[in-house]
């Protein structure tokens, strides 16, 4: 899997070099934070942090006055997984197992994922999202009572492939610069386990499912000028050309001045 990881990863990079010149494709390139948590694993709550970067590419298709329709394809590392600090402190023994009980629990889950997104922009500035993707297993650690477990990506416990439905806002903050929030859920599940309490006895076989936000800062690459600037910000007429911000800024900056000013020597 790793090699065919590197092989798509190496095919985005290639398309991001050609898009200089054919400008029908952009290019992009993002790194975020995953929080993230398992469902179905008897572990509550978002405690588990991961890694989400990757490279991308931007087929715009359709734009209509201030809107615009984009398909996007993305390679990328993800982390996902589950935490659970400490909730015992009675040092009670597991009698199987002759391990402490004391409730920590951490499962760390590597992809390789590629997601395909169909995104709706307006005005060049925010752009929401929906998508699917495919993930393949690519490491697994789980450490149960602080204890490592036997579990591996390739032992048979959980499944291999994962589908996902994805939704994703991003906004632009400057020039080639977005920032983004990407919710994900599994749509398969990536395990089938049932739990024992202490004494043995079955607490029911549940499904799980990886659940996960995602904080990301993305830069697109030749991306044409004039799509990184808002239409206010166009001069119309005879000659139009774009509005310099640093000098409306400057403008405003100096028309506040002249109004103190005003009202000073009116004193």
């Amino acid at each position: 899997m790793k090699k065919y990881f590197l092989i798509g990863l190496f095919i985005i990079f290639a398309a991001l070099t050609n898009t200089a010149k054919a400008q029908i494709f952009l290019g992009e390139a993002f790194v975020g934070l995953n929080i993230c948590q398992v469902d179905g694993d008897q572990v509550m709550g978002y405690f588990k942090e991961g890694i989400n970067a990757g490279v991308g590419v931007i087929a715009p298709v359709w734009k209509k006055n201030k809107f615009s329709l984009e398909l996007s394809l993305e390679v990328l590392y993800n982390q996902k997984g589950a935490k659970q600090g400490r909730k015992y402190f009675d040092h009670k023994i597991d009698p199987v197992t002759g391990i402490e009980i004391t409730g920590e629990y951490d499962l760390s889950l590597s992809y390789g994922e590629v997601p395909f997104m169909v995104y709706f922009t307006d005005k060049n500035v925010v752009s929401a999202g929906v998508g699917v993707s495919y993930a393949r297993l690519m490491g697994l650690k789980e450490y149960e009572h602080g204890v490592r477990t036997s579990v591996t990506a390739t032992s048979g416990e959980f499944d291999q492939n994962e589908f996902n439905i994805l939704a994703d806002v991003k906004i632009r903050v400057y020039k080639r610069w977005k920032a983004g929030f990407r919710y994900s859920y599994s749509l398969n599940p990536i395990r089938t386990r049932e739990y024992h309490d202490i004494t043995g006895a079955s607490l029911g076989t549940f499904k799980q499912y990886n659940n996960l936000f995602t904080f990301r800062v993305t830069y697109v690459f030749n991306e044409k000028e004039e799509n990184l600037q808002r239409e206010e910000y166009y001069y119309t007429g005879d000659n139009p050309k774009f509005h310099n911000k640093k000098v409306e800024r400057e403008l405003k900056k100096q028309k506040r001045k002249q109004e103190r000013e005003a009202k000073k020597n009116n004193k």
